[in-house]
């Protein structure tokens, strides 16, 4: 260094005590071995490169595995509360109406002339239906349905005598909503014993 330089440098660290100190350890140092210098500087960048290795090696670190076993845990809960909803709202309860009938059924039915039409489960399972439906009409006689069939469905279902409007009701709520029927034209005749 120049005169210049390390007058500058003295009044520099007059200010500044890190730097004087450094200076007066240089100055008891009395010169820097290489060699030495060398050595530490293969030893830094050694475990530099074994922490790299390591960092690599440990990837999965453990906040890393907290965080997936968090969300693990989470996903789990999720798919649960989805799957016991989805059981609870799609569980149908099963009821199983039980019919007590009499020996002689009550209700009796047979075709007119002039229609085509057929319950689909045939007629014996159309008289013990209709028996159970009407088993608690209090009507009596014989009567006369006559309706025509559009895609299996009664349409314009006429009922005579009509002189109990229950019975009426019952009937033609059966005839259209709770019977499938096959054929265009139906005609009934329906006889009601006490």
């Amino acid at each position: 260094m120049s005169k210049e330089e390390m007058y500058e440098m003295e009044r520099e660290a007059l200010n500044d005590p890190f730097l004087q100190d450094a200076i007066d350890g240089y100055k008891l140092q009395q010169g820097v071995d290489s060699n030495q210098l060398s050595i530490l500087q293969q030893r830094l960048a050694r475990k530099i490169a074994a922490k790299a290795e390591d960092k690599k090696q440990r990837f999965y670190s453990w906040h890393r595995l907290t965080i997936a076993m968090a969300a693990a845990v989470l996903f789990l809960v999720a798919c649960s509360l989805i799957m016991f909803k989805y059981i609870t709202n799609h569980k149908t309860e099963k009821n199983t109406e039980v019919i007590l009938m009499d020996q002689n059924m009550k209700v009796q039915s047979n075709i007119l002339d002039n229609a085509n039409a057929v319950p689909v489960g045939g007629w014996e399972k159309f008289n013990e239906e209709l028996n159970s439906e009407l088993r608690d009409i209090n009507a009596t006689g014989r009567f006369q349905v006559y309706f025509n069939l559009k895609g299996g469905k009664p349409q314009d279902i006429q009922i005579s005598p009509a002189n109990n409007q229950e019975f009426v009701q019952v009937l033609s709520s059966f005839i259209e909503q709770k019977i499938r029927w096959t054929g265009e034209k139906g005609g009934i005749v329906i006889d009601v014993q006490e």
